[in-house]
């Protein structure tokens, strides 16, 4: 979660920019078990927000927080067509993918969240045949295992968004899960550069009797999920338009906190003369001050 979120920075760097609109992200599987990187711009009112969760309960709890610019529905979001749902005890591990029992052997822990609950039939939408969809700077995806179905159906989103934040595996938690090396691929298709991981979990593995006498605190070495930052155009920023710079300079600043890459569009900017050197380095004097 953002550290060095500062609103009047933030604000600062906005009204430098003047963005011909808010910056707009895309939250699918928003599930509010916690707190989303983009949570203190949301909280601000300087983002919008379209959600997508279709689990009932957590659609509802959406619905009845939701601020004056955030927009949620009840949609599945994959591969488009008939899709099964799995429903865990622990919602957070619902999935299109069932456990992968090798991995659930081998961790020693994890049955009881990953208990059926239910099985939801339903109707999955592809990302590229949502009409309503306003085009959108970043992508927020927690979908358990199906991000690659949703990337390979909403290229031409993707291909004008400028971030993603997606959930990515070292190893398989459901039965052929794609890991973060096939997301990769595909992202790399459509211009996106793994940047950055704002986590990547380790886990003890207490597959025998022996590594259960381990200490879980000191013998977490086996990575599993986390949330991996990916660029459009990484090392290309001059070919993004301006809007897409400067929504990619307010994300990186107050979302996933690289200020490097606010500076480089900045840079761009100034390049064009949209923004003045002067007013650059009056950004940067400001960050020094709150990081």
């Amino acid at each position: 979660m953002p550290k060095y979120f500062d609103i009047d920075r933030t604000k600062h760097l906005i009204d430098l920019l003047s963005p011909s609109r808010l910056t707009r992200v895309v939250d699918i599987g928003a599930n509010p078990l916690d707190e989303s990187p983009y949570y203190k711009l949301r909280d601000a009112g300087l983002c919008e927000v379209w959600g997508f969760e279709p689990q009932p309960d957590a659609y509802a709890r959406l619905v009845e927080t939701a601020g004056p610019r955030e927009h949620y529905l009840p949609y599945a979001v994959g591969q488009g067509g008939e899709q099964t749902l799995n429903v865990y005890r622990s919602s957070g591990f619902t999935s299109f993918y069932s456990p992968n029992q090798d991995w659930l052997a081998t961790i020693g822990s994890w049955h009881r969240k990953l208990r059926l609950v239910e099985r939801l039939d339903l109707v999955s939408h592809r990302l590229d045949d949502i009409d309503d969809l306003p085009e959108f700077d970043l992508l927020k995806i927690d979908v358990q295992g199906a991000e690659t179905q949703i990337f390979e159906e909403g290229g031409e989103h993707l291909r004008k968004a400028c971030a993603i934040i997606t959930e990515v595996a070292a190893i398989p938690i459901y039965e052929h899960q794609p890991l973060l090396s096939a997301q990769m691929d595909v992202l790399g298709g459509y211009g996106y550069s793994l940047h950055k991981f704002l986590t990547f979990t380790p886990r003890p593995l207490r597959g025998c009797e022996l590594s259960k006498r381990l200490r879980p605190r000191f013998h977490a070495n086996q990575l599993t999920d986390g949330d991996a930052v990916f660029i459009r155009k990484l090392m290309k920023l001059e070919e993004l338009d301006s809007e897409k710079v400067k929504h990619l300079a307010i994300l990186a600043d107050s979302v996933f906190e690289s200020f490097d890459i606010t500076t480089l569009s900045l840079s761009v900017l100034v390049d064009r003369r949209e923004i003045t050197m002067q007013a650059a380095n009056g950004y940067v004097d400001r960050l020094h001050k709150t990081t």
